[in-house]
């Protein structure tokens, strides 16, 4: 038995037309990981707000927040009456958490991290997760 051209045609026409169908049902998403933000103390004055990437974040619930974000390098920073004040980068990985208590206590506040880079971690400002 023989196909005719058409036919075969035809036949690669919706095969194709189901692949492209299949692929855009598929949702393709971005990696993401999380950021967990702890405070202290955990009611922090109404007057400093924290910022991630140039968005300010909600007052955080009894001084702790867990964020999704996309991979990647993040800014947090702290803003009372002028401008922000950059505090640390939070290196988000894949499917991971990068953890930060930023001490609003001190004068400068600070950030201080679970598993810091380098050797020397009092002066790193980088979180990684």
């Amino acid at each position: 038995m023989r196909f005719s051209r058409a036919a075969g045609f035809a036949a690669t026409s919706v095969i194709v037309a189901l692949g492209a169908i299949g692929l855009s049902a598929c949702k393709l998403e971005k990696s993401t990981g999380y950021i967990e933000i702890r405070t202290v103390p955990a009611n922090p004055p109404p007057h400093l707000k924290l910022i991630l990437d140039s968005e300010a974040l909600e007052p955080l619930k009894k001084g702790a927040a867990v964020l999704r974000q996309q991979v990647g390098t993040h800014k947090l920073a702290v803003a009372g009456s002028g401008d922000p004040l950059p505090l640390c980068e939070l290196v988000v990985k894949k499917d991971r958490i990068t953890t930060v208590t930023v001490s609003l206590l001190d004068r400068p506040p600070r950030c201080q991290c679970r598993a810091a880079t380098g050797t020397d971690a009092a002066s790193n400002k980088k979180c990684e997760g």
